[in-house]
This record gives C-alpha cells, sequence and structure tokens, in this order.
C-alpha cells in the first residue's frame, strides 16, 4: 500500500489527504495546529465572519450604496469574537470528522524532510520519522511585512488579528488595494469606522479587470472611504495613534492602522534541501500542472506553491495532487476556472481570460436590472460582462460587480470547463427570477 504524507492542516491539506485516501494508500496528515489551519483559525475564516455579521446587522449592500450611515454599535465586537471561536471550532470538528471517516491518521506537530522519502515530525512530547513514498506539501503562506511596517497587534494590526479585534476604533488607514485590503476597508466602512485607504501605486484590485477596480473604487468613494493611490514607505506608532508615511511625503494619522500588503509561501522550516527541492528566486516552488515539483513524489499546493493565494484554487489543486499521488486519475489544474471573488460592497468577482490581442474577444454585458430579482431586492446597481472569443464564440471569461458577483461566475466557470460558446448560454433561461438571469441575459445581447 502507498504510503502518502500531507504536510498542512488547513483546507487544501485536508482536501489533499481526503482525495488521496480514495486511491489504496495509507495516508496520514501532519497538522501543526488545530485542524483548520491558519485560514480557519487566524484569517479567512474570522474575516468571513466579520464580514456576515455587518451583513446580517443591517449593512446590506444597498444601504452602503445609498450612503447610509452605519453606526459601530450595530455590531458588538466581543459577541462577534465568540462567534468566531463558534465557527472556528464548528468547521474544524467538520474537517477533522472527514480526515476520520476517509481512514486518514493525523498527527501533530512541526513536519520537515530528513531525505526525499522521509519527513520527521517533531512536537513538545515526542519526535517520529515517517516514509513517504508521496508527499503533498499545503503548508500555506504567511504575511510579509516589510521592515518599516510590522504589525504590533494594538494600534498596528494584520488579517490574523480580527479574531482579537474586541474594540472597533473611530478612525483607521487600511494599507493595500489587493483583495485582503479591500475587504476590510469595506467591513471598517460598514461598520461605521472612518478610513482611508492607501491602495498603492497599481490601485484597488491591480490584478482584476481594469473596470472591475474602477467600479469598487466609485463604490468605496461614495461610502465615504478617503482613497489615496500611492505606495507607503512606513507605519509608526505614536503614543495613541498610528502616522503613516507615504512615498510622495504625506503623512497620515488615524487610531489605528491595518496592513493587508501580501503573504509568501510558508517553506522555511521544512528543510527541502533534504528533499532535493529548491525555493526559485521568486520565493516558490516549481509546479507542473498536476502539483509535481521537479522531485516528482513530492508535489506543492495552494499559497504553499504561491499565487494567486486563493483558497478555491488550492482546493482544486489540493484535490488533483491527491488524486496523482494515489495513482488515480485526475484533470490538470486550468487557472482559467477559478473564481476570483472580493467580498466587498458591492461584491466583485472575475473568472477566466479577461484580455486578449485586439479583436481576438468580444465582450457583452448585461445589467443587473435585466432581472426581476434586483429590484425585489434593492440590487439594481450591478452588471455582468462575459468574455467570448471571436473567431470559435467560445466564452473565455467574466465579470460581475453586485450583489453575489461571485455565485453569477459559477455557470460562467462552467461554460469554461466544457468549451461552451455564447450561443449555448444564450439558450438557458435561469430560475425566474433570480440575480443568475443577468449571466444569460448578456449572452442573448451578443451579436
Amino acid at each position: 500500500m502507498k504510503q502518502i504524507v500531507v504536510i498542512g492542516g488547513g483546507p487544501a491539506g485536508v482536501e489533499a489527504a481526503v482525495a488521496a485516501a480514495q486511491g489504496n494508500a495509507q495516508v496520514t496528515l501532519i497538522s501543526e495546529g488545530p485542524i483548520g489551519g491558519r485560514t480557519g483559525w487566524d484569517s479567512l475564516l474570522p474575516s468571513k465572519v466579520w464580514l456576515h455579521a455587518a451583513e446580517v446587522a443591517g449593512v446590506a449592500a444597498h444601504a452602503a450604496a445609498e450612503g447610509v450611515a452605519i453606526s459601530a454599535a450595530q455590531v458588538e465586537a466581543p459577541a462577534v469574537l465568540n462567534r468566531i471561536k463558534q465557527v472556528a471550532s464548528q468547521w474544524s470538528e467538520r474537517e477533522a470528522q472527514r480526515l476520520h471517516a476517509a481512514g486518514v491518521k493525523v498527527i501533530h506537530g512541526v513536519a520537515a524532510f530528513s531525505g526525499p522519502h522521509e519527513v520527521v515530525v517533531r512536537n513538545d512530547a515526542s519526535q517520529q520519522v515517517l516514509a513517504a513514498d508521496a508527499v503533498i506539501i499545503a503548508t500555506g503562506s504567511v504575511p510579509r511585512f516589510p521592515p518599516a511596517m510590522k504589525p504590533d497587534g494594538q494600534r498596528i494590526i494584520a488579517p490574523r488579528f480580527a479574531s482579537h479585534l474586541s474594540t472597533l476604533p473611530p478612525d483607521i488607514i487600511v494599507i493595500g488595494g489587493g483583495p485582503t485590503g479591500s475587504e476590510f476597508a469595506s467591513l471598517f466602512s460598514r461598520l461605521g469606522v472612518k478610513v482611508t485607504w492607501l491602495v498603492g501605486a497599481p490601485g484597488v484590485l491591480p490584478m482584476f479587470d481594469p473596470a472591475v477596480g474602477q467600479a469598487l473604487a466609485a463604490a468605496m468613494a461614495a461610502q465615504g472611504v478617503t482613497i489615496h493611490q500611492v505606495d507607503v514607505e512606513r507605519a509608526e506608532r505614536v503614543e495613541d495613534s498610528v502616522v503613516v508615511t507615504t512615498a510622495d511625503g504625506a503623512t497620515h494619522t488615524a487610531a489605528m492602522a491595518f496592513l493587508a500588503i501580501g503573504r509568501v509561501p510558508d517553506l522555511s522550516r521544512l528543510n527541502l534541501a533534504a528533499a532535493g527541492l529548491h525555493v526559485g528566486a521568486n520565493g516558490q516552488l516549481a509546479i507542473d500542472n498536476y502539483g509535481r515539483t521537479e522531485a516528482g513524489h513530492i508535489f506543492a499546493v495552494g499559497d504553499a506553491a504561491g499565487g494567486p493565494m486563493l483558497a478555491n484554487r488550492a482546493l482544486a489543486q489540493a484535490w488533483i495532487a491527491g488524486r496523482i499521488a494515489a495513482d488515480l486519475p485526475a484533470p490538470g489544474y486550468c487557472p482559467h476556472t477559478v473564481v476570483s471573488a472580493v467580498y466587498t460592497v458591492p461584491e466583485v468577482a472575475q473568472v477566466g481570460i479577461v484580455s486578449g490581442g485586439e479583436g481576438e474577444l468580444q465582450r457583452v454585458r448585461a445589467p443587473y436590472t435585466a432581472s426581476l430579482k434586483a429590484y425585489l431586492g434593492d440590487d439594481t446597481e450591478g452588471w455582468v460582462e462575459l468574455v467570448y472569443d471571436t473567431a470559435t464564440r467560445q466564452i473565455r471569461g467574466g465579470l460581475a460587480v453586485g450583489a453575489h458577483a461571485a455565485d453569477l461566475l459559477a455557470p460562467v466557470a462552467l461554460a469554461i470547463q466544457t468549451g461552451a460558446t455564447i450561443a449555448d448560454l444564450a439558450a438557458v433561461f435561469a430560475a425566474y427570477p433570480t440575480l443568475s438571469e443577468a449571466v444569460f441575459a448578456a449572452a442573448r445581447a451578443a451579436r
């Protein structure tokens, strides 16, 4: 029986282990902390609980879009922190049950290679060596902080402090124009905190189509967020406030600062050299479409394999790597079917190829008002755009800005996966009334 070791107890590690256990393999998962990893306990899940708390407290998309003032008192921070602990525990238990049901053995400790086919696991009580025919690295990522911008956990915070944010400041400076910075700038604004958003020279969501970033920036500005498109040089605590200095020499002062300036793969403790692996100049391991590194029997998935650092990308790569490691069939990873979503107000999402050579791609857009549901929920400020090949008319990508934008792009991702054309989508009529009607209305508007 094949021996497969998965390093990492987050979503990617669990997915890889469960997938591998479907083959003729004995799978062992090594988790440094509780099952769920940083995603479940420190970053993604806590932030989404905060976002959900704001939503259920009445801070809905239409209220923010209309500039309705929202009081921070509507969301009690201690209650949110308790909810984070509750949800994180429930999710961790659910993931642990998945592993148990699949027959995966779980060991807690810190893993490192001692040879190409050996992994040493150390914890406070013991040390053991595991022999492995295949190893899947799913160790996630850690935040990157320049020397002049480091969190102190009190006035200068980062995403991992979302599960400890016991009080909300009157004002805050959010540093970073990527998905995490965007979500927290939107969240703090909805909670009644005065937000200054320093997005960096590339602007808001530079990894998205320009139309998406521009739409979000305009909506956030309309909600009262002050946006500066400039790089940040340093952030320092000065008594009961934080002073942030930007590249143009300007300074910005607030009660707190929030750093969302990037992450890097967490590979430093793995002793990769013992396995014959070397990290590239970009800080990443080179992998193929199945997650295999140059070692062949060693895989890297999710954040451990570099960007884009998306949870659904990590799960897709992990499922593929787990099956391949267990000698089960699996398709190669296709980045074009992974929906990138940012849970701001308005929500924004993108999938596939949205830009190309002149004349190669066509675009067609439909407003949310193509759906009766938009009027029922007062979600009329939104749009969906389809991108398709001029010659073959196959769907290549999609964009959405508005309520439930990420959900709307699911059929677009499937269309890309199956090679569907704009005519194929045009022939589909979604349930009436639903916001998803806008996707198919856009296809029918194509010439």
